[in-house]
């Protein structure tokens, strides 16, 4: 392993570790990625499914204007693993759910933008802000 493969084993840690803390355990989430087809939230879904199960922390975040005013809009963010599969704006995700529990009644949310925190273009953690 690389020292940047060793620090992301250590973020996805310190996540799994700070859901312990501070949450009922160590929060997962199901990415789901659509190839082939549509991935259309509110409509049946053509293509292939896969899914991927990350570690994550999710934080809530007041948006304010230019002036330092909060606007009354709060945006969910997503602290995901950088371990296993990048996240993409096309995919979807569902929160608190492990890969073996997707249902077809599933909500899965989708994601607005993935910054990914990348020192040294070496990914240890992925920035995934969710459309509420």
């Amino acid at each position: 392993m690389s020292n940047g493969t060793d620090i992301a084993a250590e973020v996805l840690a310190g996540l799994a570790e700070a859901g312990e803390a501070t949450g009922n355990g160590r929060m997962y989430c199901t990415l789901r990625r659509v190839t082939g087809g549509s991935s259309d939230p509110w409509g049946e879904i053509e293509g292939d499914k896969a899914y991927h199960e990350v570690t994550a922390v999710q934080t809530q975040k007041q948006i304010r204007d230019d002036t330092g005013t909060l606007v009354g809009v709060t945006k969910t963010m997503l602290m995901i693993d950088a371990t296993g599969v990048e996240p993409l704006k096309s995919d979807h995700i569902a929160t608190n759910l492990r890969k073996a529990d997707v249902a077809s009644d599933t909500r899965f949310h989708e994601i607005a933008d993935v910054e990914t925190v990348a020192p040294a273009g070496v990914a240890l953690m992925h920035k995934v802000w969710l459309n509420d």
